[in-house]
Parts: structure tokens; sequence; C-alpha cells
């Protein structure tokens, strides 16, 4: 049951807290630089400190590194990716999602990992196997999109977590929004296992 709940609570990777308007949510990636009951302070790749507010109901996911050996027909991902050729896209991280989460947020739409990035959450129709790369045929809602696997791609797997794991050091994509104090506040933070960065 505790899985569930945190599941549907994930659905923070897409949209908003309710608490809070849409158009300031917000995904923060970075190390954890200090950490108390209530406040993570988290430095991006570009040094940029920023102190994020926990409340209680915030969840906590644990995230460990996985492999494109993991992939199979059916299994239901998330992808982070950039624009490539013939209107296909070139993953850059890749989520493995346990079976309790299949369909969460499913769909094509963009994304803040990178320029012109995009997510996609869909079902494995295909894997094409070809001598530099791989191809992913997803399929959602009556559509598919072509996804190029490569070996730059990192792939991750994750189980719901515990606070403990927010220390010093800790690798982490905070989900959630600016409140109405102007202070960021977390509904969910996404916890890299053994110094693993979450690949969304």
């Amino acid at each position: 049951m505790k899985f569930i709940s945190t599941l549907i609570a994930v659905a923070t990777l897409a949209t908003a807290g309710t608490s809070y308007a849409a158009d300031r949510q917000l995904h923060l990636r970075g190390e954890v630089t200090a950490a108390s009951a209530g406040e993570l302070t988290i430095v991006d790749r570009k040094g940029v400190k920023t102190t994020v507010q926990l409340p209680e109901k915030a969840q906590v996911l644990d995230v460990s590194r996985s492999s494109q050996a993991a992939i199979q027909e059916n299994s239901f991902l998330g992808i982070a990716a950039a624009p490539a050729s013939d209107g296909k896209i070139r993953a850059t991280g890749v989520m493995i999602f346990p079976e309790a989460a299949r369909g969460m947020n499913e769909g094509h739409y963009p994304w803040d990992n990178i320029e012109q990035g995009t997510m996609t959450n869909a079902t494995v129709a295909k894997v094409i196997k070809k001598s530099s790369s791989t191809e992913l045929e997803m399929r959602f809602g009556g559509r598919s999109q072509q996804v190029m696997l490569d070996k730059a791609t990192i792939y991750g797997q994750f189980v719901p977590g515990d606070r403990k794991l927010l220390v010093v050091g800790a690798k982490v994509m905070v989900i959630g929004a600016e409140g109405a104090d102007g202070k960021v506040h977390a509904n969910a933070v996404l916890v890299g296992r053994d110094g693993f960065m979450p690949p969304l």
C-alpha cells in the first residue's frame, strides 16, 4: 500500500502539486550540500545554490543504476530525450518503471532536462538492435515514437525511499514548485543511490 501511495504522489514527475500554480512548477537537479528535517540545500551543475523546503508530505524515491539489458518488449519507461534525425529522439536518460507504476503520466511532452528536451512515458512495443545503437518503438494512447539508445544513455530504476537517504553529498532531482512565499517546496525527491544522479 505504501508503494502504491508513493507512486501516486510521484505523478508530480509531470505535474505540479495541487497546492501550487502550474506555471511555477520546477525540477531541480544537483547535489545536497546541507540537510535537515525540513530543508535541503542543493547546488546544481552550474553552481547555483537553492534551499528547498521539505514538507512532511514530500515523497522520497530511491533511484539506483540499471542497464539497457533490463529493457524488453512491454516494459514501461520514462525517457528523457533530445531531438535526433528523421523525427526520432535520442534518449539521454531512461527510468525503468516498476509494474505498479505502469501508465503513470503516459504520453510525450516537453521536458527541461536539456534544450528542446522531451519526456516520453510509454510502453516498449518493439526493440530493434542495430550495430551502433538500439531503437525502441514506444507506444502510448494509440500513438508511437521512435527512440534511439546509445552508449551515452543512462539507465535507472526506483523504489520507495526513506528520508535517511537525504544526506550531504547525495545526488538528487527535486520535483516541486515555488510557493506563494517565494520559497521552493518539494513534492518529491528522487535520490540517487551510491552517488548516482537520477537520469531524468
